[in-house]
Parts: C-alpha cells; sequence; structure tokens
C-alpha cells in the first residue's frame, strides 16, 4: 500500500468489485461495492498516442502495465482498503488493437490501434482472396484498415517478419492485459468481432478458414472467452507489483464501447448510448447483426445479443483541433474560450459548415481518405462563427451516425444516454439536443467504462446472478439530466443538414486527390 493513505477500513469479505478502463490516453480504475456504489478511483498519469509516420498510430503497452498499477494502487488507496479485499477484477479495453507479446508476456512491438491507416495494402491484398461483398458478410464489418485488426496484424507479418516469427501470441488489448494480470492469455468475443478473423455467427472461435486465406497463424491466436468468464487468477507477479491478492478472479472483459454502453444502462434494444470523447461512439444493443457497411456489428455482454456501434472518428478531436490552432491559450482555457466565441455566433454560423472528417471517417462513409472541409467562408467570416461551424459540424456528423441507425432499424431512436468527456460542454449538448432534435440524456455519472467492467467481474464471480441483474444496478448508479431540444430550430438545423449530407459526396475525389489517394 503507498504510503499516505491513511486508516485502512476493514475488507468487506473479498466482495469489491475492481474495474480497469484503459483508454487511449489513461488508465482508470474503480473499486465498487457490490450495489454499484464507486468507493474508490484512481487515474494514472497521462500517455499519448503517437505517430511516428503519416498515417500512422501507435500506443505502447507497457505504460498501460503501468498505468493499471499505478492506478490500483491509487484507486485502494482512496477506498481505504487492502489488496485482499476485491473479490473480482474486470476490463474495459479500447478496441480493436494488435499486440505481439513474447515468451516472457511482454509486448515485442507498440501496439497498432483502430485509427491506424497504414495497412491498406494488406486491404488490397484481403480483396484479392475474398470479394468485399463475401468479407463483410462471413465477419459481419467492413473492411477497412486498424479497425479491422488482422489487416494490422498482416502488416506486423510483411514489414517486420523477424518481430512476428519470434512472437509467442499475436493478442489483442485484452490479450496483453489478461497475461500480465493472470500468465493466461485470452481475448473476448467482442474483441474477436472486430479482428476480422471470426464468423459473425460464431464468435467464440478463429475461422479456420479466414485464418488459412489471410496466411495468419491460428495456433498462436489467444483463446476467445466471454466477456465475463473468469479466465485465471491474479499471479504473484502482478500480486506484487498491485498489491491485490493473488489468485483473485480477473474475467476476461471486453471493449471499451460495450463496457461504457453496459455501464450506462444498456441491455436492451432501444437504448442508445452516446459516447462522446476526442472518437465519438454511438452504441446500441440489438438482438441482430445490422447486415450494413455503415454500422460496426460488435459481440455484447449478452451471448445472443449484438451491440451496434457507429464511430466518429475526429469528433472531440476537431475541437481539439480547432482551440489549439485557433486560441493562443493551453488546454481547457482554449475550449472554455471557443466555446464563447460559439456561443455569440448564431445558429447557423452565418453560413459556414464544418465537415469534421480530420483523420477520415468511419460512420456512415467509411473512408481513411476523407477529410476535413469548411465551406462558406467569407471576407466577413471571423473565429466566432467557425468555432460555431465547429461545434455544429460535429453534431451534424452525429446527426448522420443516428439517423444511418434509424435508416436500418426502420424506427426512430427515442433514449439517447449520454457520456463522455464531451458532454462537460453545455453549449455543446445544446447544440447536439438542437441539431437532433431530440432530448439529449447526459449522465451525472461518468465512470461507466470501470462500472461496466466491474460489474462483469460481478457476473463471473457470482456476485450478480445474470446481466439483468448487473444491469439493474449500472441504472441505479446513471442518473440524468435531460437536455430539451430548442424546436424553433428545428428549420435551421434541418436545411443545414441536408447541406452537410452533400457534402463529402460532391468532394470526395478533390478531397482523395489532396490526401493523395
Amino acid at each position: 500500500m503507498k504510503k499516505g493513505c491513511g486508516k485502512l477500513l476493514s475488507p468487506t469479505i473479498n466482495k469489491l468489485l475492481l474495474g480497469i478502463d484503459l483508454g487511449t490516453s489513461g488508465v482508470k480504475v474503480g473499486i465498487y461495492k457490490p450495489e454499484g456504489a464507486l468507493i474508490g478511483i484512481g487515474r494514472s498519469s497521462p500517455y499519448t498516442l503517437s505517430s511516428p509516420k503519416p498515417g500512422w498510430v501507435e500506443s505502447d503497452p507497457e505504460l498501460w502495465w503501468q498505468g493499471i498499477v499505478e492506478a490500483i494502487h491509487v484507486a485502494l488507496c482512496e477506498a481505504g482498503v487492502k489488496g485482499d479485499a476485491i473479490g473480482g477484477i474486470g476490463l474495459s479495453v479500447f478496441y480493436p488493437s494488435v499486440v505481439l507479446i513474447d515468451s516472457q508476456g511482454k509486448s515485442m512491438y507498440p501496439a497498432i490501434p483502430y485509427c491506424d491507416q497504414r495497412s491498406i495494402r494488406q486491404v488490397k491484398e484481403i480483396l484479392s482472396l475474398i470479394s468485399r461483398d463475401e468479407y463483410q458478410k462471413i465477419v459481419g464489418n467492413v473492411l477497412v484498415p486498424g479497425t479491422c485488426a488482422v489487416t494490422s496484424m498482416m502488416w506486423l507479418r510483411d514489414e517486420e517478419p523477424d518481430i512476428y516469427k519470434k512472437a509467442e501470441v499475436l493478442g489483442f488489448g485484452n490479450t496483453y492485459i489478461t497475461g500480465r494480470l493472470t500468465g493466461s492469455y485470452y481475448t473476448d468475443s467482442t474483441m474477436a468481432s472486430l479482428t476480422g478473423l471470426a464468423d459473425i455467427n460464431n464468435l467464440f472461435q478463429w475461422s479456420e478458414n479466414l485464418c488459412q486465406k489471410l496466411s495468419i497463424d491460428k495456433s498462436r491466436l489467444p483463446g476467445i472467452s466471454g466477456p465475463s468468464e473468469v479466465i485465471g487468477g491474479v499471479s504473484k507477479a502482478a500480486s506484487d507489483e498491485t498489491g491485490i491478492k493473488e489468485g483473485t478472479p480477473v474475467v476476461c472483459g471486453c471493449g471499451d464501447a460495450v463496457a461504457s454502453a453496459f455501464g450506462a444502462g444498456a441491455l436492451e434494444e432501444g437504448t442508445l448510448v452516446y459516447i462522446a470523447g476526442s472518437t465519438d461512439c454511438v452504441t446500441m444493443p440489438l438482438a441482430r447483426p445490422t447486415n450494413d457497411r455503415r454500422w460496426i456489428n460488435s459481440g455484447f455482454v449478452r451471448k445472443e445479443f449484438w451491440l451496434g456501434i457507429g464511430t466518429m472518428t475526429s469528433s472531440g478531436a476537431s475541437i481539439d483541433w480547432f482551440s489549439r490552432e485557433f486560441f493562443d491559450d493551453q488546454g481547457t482555457e482554449s475550449i472554455e474560450r471557443m466555446t464563447d466565441f460559439a456561443a455569440s455566433s448564431k445558429p447557423g454560423a452565418n453560413g459556414i459548415l464544418y465537415l469534421p472528417y480530420l483523420q477520415g471517417e468511419r460512420t456512415p462513409v467509411w473512408d481513411p481518405l476523407a477529410r476535413g472541409v469548411f465551406i462558406g467562408l467569407s471576407s466577413t467570416t471571423t473565429r466566432k462563427e467557425l468555432a460555431r461551424a465547429v461545434f455544429e459540424g460535429t453534431a451534424l456528423g452525429l446527426r448522420d451516425v443516428i439517423m444511418s441507425l434509424e435508416e436500418i432499424r426502420g424506427r426512430p431512436v427515442r433514449e439517447i444516454r449520454a457520456v463522455g468527456g464531451g458532454t462537460q460542454n453545455d453549449l455543446w449538448n445544446q447544440i447536439k439536443a438542437d441539431v437532433l432534435q431530440k432530448p439529449l440524456d447526459v449522465l451525472d455519472f461518468q465512470e461507466t467504462g470501470s462500472l461496466g467492467a466491474a460489474l462483469l467481474a460481478g457476473i463471473g464471480t457470482n456476485i450478480y446472478s445474470s446481466p439483468q441483474e448487473a444491469s439493474s444496478v449500472a441504472r441505479k448508479m446513471t442518473k440524468t439530466n435531460r437536455v430539451e431540444p430548442n424546436s424553433a430550430l428545428k428549420e435551421v438545423y434541418d436545411e443545414l443538414f441536408s447541406i452537410y449530407r452533400k457534402i463529402y459526396p460532391q468532394t470526395r475525389e478533390i478531397l482523395h486527390s489532396l490526401a493523395g489517394g
């Protein structure tokens, strides 16, 4: 236990649940009572994704582990408990990402996450072996670099053959973390669904056919588990580092979108969870896959369900970029100034529109070569219109994502539960509600990722009898504050959205030329 933690409480007979939330810029660890109360939270020192070459994105798994160890100690300290009070550990991991693991459980190369674009050539190789339509029918998802993790794995095979051949495990984010915690190497059905190596109809087995065609050694892939299944106990080495008692059960965990949706109280079809971050993620439990290339189909906490996922690559990233480049202040101060400027512009930003495709775009266009656009500039345009246009452009992008789901399902979305750092901006919340012309229920509890991970641990250790019982705990924990849309702005934003949807199709070839495509 770290020095300065103060008086310790009595352990709760190994009934506390620990949820690890591994993000792209840091780790959060929450310690929860079975009824859902958060009694301790730890945050790691921040780390960042790196971009050593254009289109490349990498992350250091060793920093993940250091962050987990640091955050666990802080959480135990804040909770006032020792490690033997923890009855189960669950994981929420940003996904997909590819990690090559050696015989000692260490990463051999930087992790390649979902947003990396280096494997465009490998996409072409796959399409020379399997038609796009056939491949999508098998795996249930669109074939794009990075987000379909096998393309990154193939890149490592082709471009780093010496390292690739020596790897003991061809793994993923939770493979690496479960290995460091338990010595056993697993991934889960939610991660498997985004690898491009599993059949959508059987997410618990690697496809022999796909592995053979794509020259991936199936014997080196990790085992596939359910998100709430116990895959081992904390090893002595991990116990020595974390302070958690040796043998404490660890469940496999799942992708962060699944954990956050579950932690936000979504278990049934019809509840949409919107996670507002650097990348926006819109999720909904579904009774069957969408069979539509615009949406990702992920495994879910309930084995008989899927989680539909729509993603915008650069929503919060657009706000960060504009505030950083157009204002002199740093961090939150620049965003506050940007917000003040945007608030002084009238809705519609005097005819300025912004397409938020700074790093390509996923839902609904799935185009890695798409780029951001401002349209409608004139000699009278000021920073306040540009700032407003960025907020509105990201909201219009969100409407595009949600409308595509409504088109797929054939009925409107009724409930939108919103969580994430982007929901802390009141002006942005109001703009989103106005653009959507739907109420936005903003959760007052933000740690849905670690809560979802902890609830999975509770299911795996039989504290909860079912996902339904665990979900009821999440619902009690996540109260909402409703943001109502201004109906007087419906016509303004309906017209803007109609124009917004035309921008990408009419500029696609030009944007591709500028991006070198």
